[in-house]
């Protein structure tokens, strides 16, 4: 009698034990898996907490506000990501009680996706679960309220945080010179036409050498216009090009134009194959960052100083290669 007992009793406890294993794999729960759309969205609205963000999709770039901002592609997208692959964890009332939760329109955050004027999703996210990974949430304006895998932070954003900080993009072999203009010194950085040519003697040597001779090609990439009995330094130069590949704004101050920039302090001309971008750094600061603008960008924004002084060149000592 003592052993049917027993053996009742452990079988409760595993078919207890399975059950809340079933439960935390999100299975037998009474949550439904949403579907996922496959087009992409063209449209995302963000309201709630103070926000009010819409991002429209022109011309295969996102848009931020009336303004049209340029937007960051791969986080407005992420932000999409988050909201198509929403996943529900449990059911927590079929009632309403929506203040109680924040999943008011007026309490919450309200997130709606688009694609071609056609609603895809509206979302309104409310106070945190247990947990500060889950949060309360309703869908489509039905009326159940459920736990999901999502936060309101991964939607409280601001404008400037949403901006596309890439300013241009041109890679170093797609530079054929440039030209930096500061402190009364003019530089101009072309690639050194021997180097070309010993290039490409290299590649025609005689199969019939010794495998274990090594050619070398001592002579650097690039020489300064003026200065070429200087041999520089390939590294330090691949440093200052680095800044260009790409060129990334630190921030876009508000209310500030091109036209009313004074005291330019540096200029940098680059020229590739099918362009001429023009840089200009400016003498006045921002939140402790150069001012700058570009022939490549209508804004003004700023640069860290970790850019602004890789092209502050007074000389050519710190590039040259040393005896």
């Amino acid at each position: 009698m003592m052993k049917n007992r027993t053996k009742i009793t452990i079988s409760i406890i595993v078919i207890l034990s399975i059950a809340v294993l079933l439960k935390n794999y999100g299975c037998g729960n009474s949550a439904p898996k949403l579907k996922a759309w496959s087009s992409p969205a063209d449209e995302i609205n963000i309201t709630g907490n103070d926000i009010t963000l819409k991002l429209i999709k022109k011309d295969n770039q996102w848009r931020i506000n009336e303004q049209e901002y340029p937007g960051d592609g791969d986080l407005i997208e992420s932000i999409e990501k988050k909201v198509r692959e929403l996943k529900l964890l449990d059911l927590v009332s079929e009632k309403g009680f929506y203040d109680k939760y924040d999943l008011t329109d007026e309490t919450g955050i309200v997130v709606i996706v688009k694609e071609s004027g056609k609603l895809l999703r509206k979302l309104v996210i409310g106070k945190s679960g247990s947990t500060n990974n889950h949060s309360f949430v309703r869908i489509d304006d039905k009326k159940e309220i459920y736990l999901a895998s999502i936060t309101k932070s991964d939607f409280i954003r601001s404008v400037p945080d949403l901006r596309d900080k890439k300013i241009f993009d041109v890679k170093s072999p797609d530079i054929k010179s440039f030209s930096i203009s500061y402190a009364g010194k003019n530089f101009i950085f072309q690639l050194n036409p021997n180097k070309d040519n010993i290039d490409k003697a290299d590649n025609n040597i005689d199969n019939n050498i010794d495998d274990n001779a090594e050619v070398k090609n001592d002579s650097p990439k690039w020489i300064c216009k003026g200065y070429e009995n200087i041999i520089l330094n390939d590294s330090s130069i691949d440093s200052i090009l680095a800044v260009f590949s790409p060129l990334k704004a630190g921030e876009f101050p508000e209310k500030m134009v091109k036209e009313n920039l004074r005291n330019k302090l540096c200029t940098v001309i680059i020229e590739s194959d099918d362009r001429k971008i023009e840089l200009l750094i400016y003498d006045k600061k921002d939140q402790g960052m150069n001012l700058a603008s570009s022939s490549e960008s209508e804004y003004v924004f700023t640069l860290g100083n970790w850019q602004v002084n890789k092209l502050f060149i007074k000389d050519l000592n710190g590039l040259s290669v040393k005896k």
